[in-house]
This record gives C-alpha cells, sequence and structure tokens, in this order.
C-alpha cells in the first residue's frame, strides 16, 4: 500500500442526536447465535458521530446486516428540516456481513451541502407497523475541489481510499475500502485496515449494542 488508511472526521456533525442502534423491538435484527459476541444485531457503518459526508449525490448506504427474517425494508429520506425527501419499500438480501444499500433510482439526488437522514425500518413481518425496527444515520454531499478530483483521478484505488479518509469522506472511503477488500479477500493489509477503521470509528460494534433499543 502506498498510503496507510486512516480517518480524519471533518468538523460537521449531524444537527440532531440520535444513535445509529436499533429502535423499537429490535429482536428480529439481532442475531443471539453467533458466538463471537461481534456485530450480533444489524447496525449502520457510522462514524460515533453517526454522520458521514460523500462526493456522491447517489451513494449507498454501508450497513452490517445479521441473519434475519426482513426481507424488506422502508427507506426514507428527510432533509435536516424535516421534509420528506424520499420513501420507497426496497427489498433486502439474505447476504449476511457488510453490505451496502444502493441509493434507489428514482430518488431524487443529494443536493450539495444540503444534510439527510436516512432511517432504514425493517419489515419482519407481513407489513410495515409503527414498532418496526429501524437503523438510521446522516449523510451529506460535499463539493470536490478541482485538486482534489484531480488527485483522486490520477489515484490508484487504495490512495483514493486514503485520500477520502484524509478528507473526512466516511461513506466513499468505506464503501470503496469494502468493495476493494471483497475482491482482494487474501489481502491481509486491506483487511487490517478495515478492521482498524471499524474499532476507531464504528461504535456499536459489541454485545452492548444489543442492550440499546
Amino acid at each position: 500500500m502506498a498510503q496507510t488508511i486512516n480517518f480524519r472526521p471533518p468538523s460537521g456533525a449531524a444537527p440532531k442526536t440520535t444513535t445509529g442502534a436499533a429502535t423499537r423491538d429490535s429482536s428480529c435484527l439481532i442475531d443471539s447465535s453467533r458466538t463471537d459476541q461481534k456485530f450480533s444485531q444489524t447496525l449502520p457503518i457510522l462514524p460515533k458521530s453517526n454522520y458521514g459526508l460523500t462526493f456522491s449525490e447517489r451513494p449507498a448506504f454501508p450497513i452490517f446486516k445479521t441473519k434475519t427474517s426482513a426481507k424488506q425494508v422502508f427507506l426514507s429520506l428527510e432533509s435536516e428540516d424535516g421534509e420528506n425527501v424520499y420513501q420507497n419499500f426496497l427489498p433486502l438480501t439474505t447476504e449476511v456481513g457488510f453490505i451496502t444499500i444502493n441509493f434507489p433510482q428514482d430518488a431524487p439526488n443529494l443536493v450539495i451541502n444540503k444534510k439527510y437522514k436516512w432511517t432504514m425500518a425493517f419489515i419482519c413481518g407481513k407489513m410495515l407497523k409503527p414498532d418496526s425496527p429501524s437503523i438510521s444515520g446522516w449523510i451529506q454531499q460535499v463539493p470536490k475541489s478541482q485538486s482534489l478530483s484531480a488527485k483522486l483521478k490520477s489515484a490508484s484505488p487504495v490512495d483514493r481510499i486514503a485520500v477520502y479518509g484524509e478528507n473526512g469522506i466516511w461513506y466513499d472511503m468505506i464503501n470503496e475500502l469494502n468493495q476493494l477488500k471483497k475482491q482482494n479477500p487474501s489481502n491481509q493489509t486491506l483487511s487490517s485496515a478495515w478492521d482498524k477503521l471499524i474499532k476507531d470509528h464504528v461504535v456499536q460494534q459489541t454485545k452492548s449494542a444489543t442492550q440499546n433499543k
């Protein structure tokens, strides 16, 4: 690796005090059969602030998904001032582990410098209910300077991830690192970088998270 991948949290923060842990009855998002006690609950992969930046107007939302009966999620996106921007049901993969929920094709592009709260309610029964378990996070698209755009364009995949981290661009960094790690499963350097980012910055990753409802 030409660069070490580190994350420098940006100066901004989520406009409201929230947590990324599942809300209400989260039992269908908890896999009690996991013996390692690590990531036993479906969670958003976000920094401790529960807020992250992106350069993309159509980003993907990274989550850790446990084994669950849910086959759909209800994704909602609202602006910082509470305006409902998007709502729709999306299919949920049966895959377990670190996955991304792609930005829906029918959703409007993010507006630069505007903060949005996204919420995923998991349909664990036949329909969406007021007590359906959910996870949430904040996202903000920020502009790229001309010099940074040129730097990213000429960078190797690993160097590009490192540049994202240096500039506090969480969503792009974590999504591209996860993709690169999957493409190179035997690369211990990438795996170590991923594990360190998760350990240092993602807060709800231990057994205690299952108690936060």
